[in-house]
């Protein structure tokens, strides 16, 4: 880095040769401290940038249910929307095989159907991502009854009651993702046989569940830069 300076000096006396040559020599050193070359120097560290992501946790807890848990909650409702006096109600969960049958009377529940209703949506945390849809659940509801409680009513009263806005609310109670939509017509089963092949009076009625299950998606986000700058440092020679 060079430059021109310009300085102006004034003198009371009268200028000597032994002041003449001490004024040389003074020009001399600060020219030649002027002209001196500045550099930058650098310290050859490379430059580095790493990422550290979080550690990782626990998965969070989705909404979901089995078959089994859906059953568990339908069965809780069938229990207070038909009132039984002098008997047992029995209620089974799902169809299985090599297993007889109770005495009526008794209500066989079995999913027979599900579909979705729409596409996923999503939700976040801090490090995942939950993706949950709709889907319909149906499930077909089979009423055997006796002299003392027929199929028809068992039937009944579990419609009137599921259809009301009164199931949404015990449903809700539950506090879990799996809503009672709606029934259809009760169908009389007037050819349903025991294990002893004698005709039992029975009634059917498929009856409809909005369903919320979700599953999840690990994020892999860092969120710590670390780096290692270059340092510079201004020298004179």
């Amino acid at each position: 880095m060079t430059g021109r300076f310009f300085i102006s000096i004034s003198y009371k006396n009268q200028i000597t040769p032994k002041s003449r040559r001490n004024y040389c020599v003074f020009f001399y050193v600060l020219t030649h401290h002027l002209k001196r070359k500045i550099t930058m120097t650098t310290k050859k560290t490379p430059a580095q940038v790493t990422a550290q992501a979080p550690k990782d946790k626990e998965f969070p807890k989705l909404k979901t249910l089995s078959y089994k848990e859906m059953y568990n909650l339908v069965g809780k409702f069938l229990e207070k929307a038909i009132p039984i006096k002098g008997a047992t109600l029995t209620i089974l969960k799902g169809l299985r095989n090599r297993t007889s049958m109770p005495k009526a009377p008794y209500v066989l529940m079995n999913i027979i159907d599900e579909n979705r209703l729409s596409s996923s949506e999503t939700r976040y945390t801090d490090k995942h991502k939950i993706l949950w849809s709709r889907s319909q659940v149906t499930i077909m509801m089979m009423f055997v009854g006796n002299e003392n409680i027929p199929a028809l009513q068992m039937a009944k009263a579990f419609t009137v009651r599921f259809d009301d806005a009164w199931a949404s609310e015990q449903f809700e109670q539950y506090g879990e993702p799996f809503y009672p939509l709606y029934s259809d017509e009760v169908k009389i089963e007037s050819s349903f046989v025991n294990a002893e092949e004698q005709y039992e009076d029975a009634c059917s009625v498929d009856v409809y569940f909005e369903y919320h299950p979700e599953f999840g998606i690990c994020e892999h986000s860092a969120k710590e830069l670390v780096m290692n700058v270059i340092e510079t440092n201004v020298e004179g020679k």
